[in-house]
C-alpha cells in the first residue's frame, strides 16, 4: 500500500444512483471521489435504458440529443391470448437512452461539479477507525473518509460486509436482450408480452431505438436468454414484428422485483440505488427512483459533514427517502405480485376487461412512469376495476 488519502465522502460505484449522490455533494462544497471497479463509465451496460422524461426532470436531468435513441409515446400490453391495450396520454413520455453514453454523461457533469472518479479501482473492503472516519482498502493504497455511500449494484457485497441487509436472491431476476435491426415496429410505441409461456414471474418487451432497430428483451425467474429466443421465434406478434430483425449483440443483467431492504444506513454508511432495492417492482426501472433517494442521500451527507462537533449521523437519510418513496414502491411491489399471481387466463381477462370498462381513462388521466402509486389507488378504488377484480380473482393460481 502506497499512502493514505483523505476525502469528505467516497462513493462507490459509478452508476447513475452513485454519480447523482456525489455531484450532490460537490455541489454543496465537499471533496467527494467515486471509486468504479470497471475501466469504463457505463461499461458493461445492462439495462433497457427506457426512462421518464418528467422523472429526469424532477432530478435536473436534460440529456444532451446524443445521448437521446428515441422518444416514445405510449406502451402497448400484449396479454397471453393476443388481447391488447395501448396506453397513452398523447404526449412524449419517455426517452429511449444509450446508457453507455448517458452514465458518461452524467460521470461528466459530476466531474464539471468537482467530483473525482477513478476507474478501474476495485474496492476490497472498509472498516470504520476511532476517530469516526472510514477506512477504504484498494489495491492502490487506503483511502479515508467521514462517509461512504454505497452505489454498488445488486450484489450488495460491501454493504453486507457492514452488516446491513442485502437484496435478497429471489427478488433478482435474470434478464437478457439483444438490440437488432431490420424490425417491423411502430417507433413511438413500447411493446410488452405477458404470458408465462413467455416468462415466469415478468415479461418481455420490445423498445425502438428508430430506424428499423429496438432492443428485445426478457426478464424471467429462470431461462430468460432461452425463453427471449424461443419468444422472438414463436409468439405471434414478436415473431411478425422481427421477422427479418438482424441481431448486432446481446447482453444480460438483473431486474430487481423486491421490496427496499429493510436498513439502509450504519453510522456513516449508506445505501442507495440497487444496492438498497430502491426500483420499481412493475418494471425493475431504477434511475428515476434511485436517482430521487441519492439525491437526498447527497444532502444528508453534506449536511453531516458541515456539522462543526464532528459527529456523522446520517439516519434522517432512511427516513426521509422513506417518506418521498416507500409507499409508491410498496404499492408498486404488490401490484407486481398480484399480476404475477394470475393465470394466462386471469391476465387475459384483465387485459380485455380493462378496455372493455373504460379504465385506460384513469391511467391516462393518473398516470406516472416512476411514481404509479396514485394510478393504482385509482383503478382500486373505482367500481368498475372492483368488479373486474372479482370476475378475474377466479384465475389466481393456487400454487402461489
Amino acid at each position: 500500500m502506497v499512502h493514505s488519502l483523505i476525502h469528505d465522502a467516497i462513493v462507490i460505484g459509478a452508476g447513475p444512483s452513485g454519480l447523482i449522490a456525489a455531484d450532490r455533494i460537490a455541489k454543496n462544497g465537499h471533496t467527494v471521489i467515486v471509486l468504479e471497479e470497471h475501466k469504463r463509465i457505463g461499461e458493461p451496460d445492462h439495462c433497457a435504458g427506457l426512462l421518464s422524461s418528467t422523472g429526469l426532470q424532477k432530478l435536473d436531468l436534460i440529456p444532451p440529443k446524443e445521448v437521446i435513441q428515441n422518444m416514445v409515446y405510449g406502451a402497448r400490453i400484449h396479454s397471453p391470448s393476443g388481447h391488447s391495450i395501448l396506453i397513452e396520454r398523447g404526449q412524449r413520455e419517455a426517452f429511449v437512452v444509450d446508457r453507455k453514453l448517458f452514465d458518461s454523461w452524467l460521470g461528466d457533469r459530476a466531474h464539471d461539479s468537482g467530483v473525482q472518479i477513478l476507474t478501474d479501482y476495485k474496492v476490497k473492503g472498509l472498516r470504520g477507525t476511532p476517530d469516526g472516519h472510514y477506512s477504504i482498502d484498494t489495491p492502490r493504497e487506503e483511502r479515508f473518509a467521514r462517509a461512504i455511500i454505497d452505489a454498488e449494484g445488486s450484489r450488495c457485497q460491501i454493504s453486507g460486509g457492514v452488516g446491513l441487509p442485502q437484496v435478497p436472491r429471489q427478488s433478482k431476476y435474470p434478464a437478457y436482450q439483444y438490440e437488432v435491426s431490420g424490425v417491423d415496429i411502430d417507433e413511438d410505441i413500447v411493446e410488452m408480452f405477458y404470458g408465462r409461456h413467455i416468462s415466469t414471474g415478468f415479461f418481455s418487451w420490445i423498445i425502438p431505438l428508430s430506424d428499423g432497430r429496438a432492443r428485445v428483451g426478457i426478464a424471467s425467474r429462470d431461462r430468460s436468454k432461452q425463453r427471449l429466443n424461443a419468444a422472438m421465434k414463436h409468439h405471434p406478434v414478436m415473431q411478425n414484428r422481427l421477422k427479418n430483425a438482424i441481431i448486432e449483440r446481446g447482453f444480460g443483467g438483473i431486474v430487481l422485483v423486491g421490496l427496499p431492504v429493510k436498513r439502509t444506513v450504519a453510522g456513516g454508511f449508506l445505501v442507495v440505488g440497487d444496492a438498497a432495492g430502491i426500483v420499481k417492482a412493475t418494471t425493475g426501472g431504477g434511475v428515476v427512483v434511485g436517482g430521487t433517494a441519492s439525491k437526498i442521500a447527497g444532502d444528508i451527507v453534506s449536511e453531516a459533514i458541515s456539522n462543526q462537533d464532528g459527529k456523522l449521523i446520517l439516519d434522517k437519510y432512511e427516513s426521509k427517502w422513506r417518506s418521498a418513496l416507500q409507499r409508491e414502491l410498496q404499492t408498486m411491489y404488490l401490484a407486481q405480485r398480484a399480476i404475477t399471481s394470475f393465470s394466462d387466463r386471469g391476465l387475459d381477462e384483465l387485459v380485455k376487461g380493462a378496455h372493455e370498462m373504460g379504465l385506460l381513462d384513469i391511467v391516462k388521466k393518473e398516470g406516472d412512469m416512476d411514481m404509479q402509486g396514485r394510478v393504482i389507488f385509482s383503478l382500486l378504488k373505482n367500481p368498475k376495476m372492483i368488479l373486474l377484480g372479482l370476475k378475474s380473482i377466479r384465475y389466481l393460481n393456487p400454487f402461489l
